[in-house]
């Protein structure tokens, strides 16, 4: 008997951690696994089938949130606009998530792609509680909003120790005078949570 109450423990677990996609009108799919990818420039989330060789996509607009690996995404109504976001952390009625996505800048005949990120606190019904955007140029606009980051993590998820200490690992040190760092910990964003 115990040896079944473990066995179906470690089914219900295995279950949990499937990849999936919820979608708007309540329907969820199951895509196979390291096959979701994200386009924030053209807000689409992009996933692979079980058995289906073609690449499968979804507007930002026909999805309620993806779970896949250690992410969390998920649309959000932001200013009457459909948005999705990649979700940091949850807590007391409120999430943090971000984005990133990149602009081709055009410069004497060279063109490059510049990062943009997006960082907000939305309450429990999707308003804007605050926000902060940078690009990874060094302009001291830039700078001075990279180094308000871990300050609006504090101030809003201060009951989250495991957000509040991964955030401080990417601190910006003496020599990061344009407050980089930060971006290393929105390059990767993976859920902490809270509980």
């Amino acid at each position: 008997m115990k040896n079944l109450f473990l066995m179906l423990c470690l089914l219900s677990v295995s279950a949990f951690s499937q990849p999936f996609i919820q979608k708007k009108d309540g329907s969820k799919i199951a895509v196979l696994e390291n096959s979701i990818h994200i386009s924030p420039n053209h807000k689409r989330l992009y996933y692979k089938l079980p058995d289906v060789e073609k690449e499968q996509r979804l507007k930002f607009s026909a999805i309620e949130a993806a779970r896949f690996a250690d992410y969390y995404f998920k649309t959000f109504a932001v200013n009457k606009k459909t948005k999705g976001f990649y979700v940091l952390a949850e807590a007391n009625g409120k999430t943090l998530a971000t984005i990133k996505y990149g602009k081709i800048i055009s410069r004497g005949g060279f063109e490059s792609v510049l990062d943009f990120y997006e960082l907000v606190v939305l309450d429990a019904n999707s308003n804007l509680l605050t926000s902060i955007s940078f690009s990874a140029n060094n302009s001291d606009k830039n700078s001075k909003e990279r180094a308000g980051v871990n300050a609006l993590i504090q101030t809003h998820f201060p009951d989250c120790p495991k957000l509040l200490e991964k955030a401080k690992l990417f601190e910006s040190i003496a020599s990061d005078e344009n407050h980089r760092m930060i971006m290393t910990f929105l390059d990767v964003p993976t859920f902490i949570n809270c509980q």
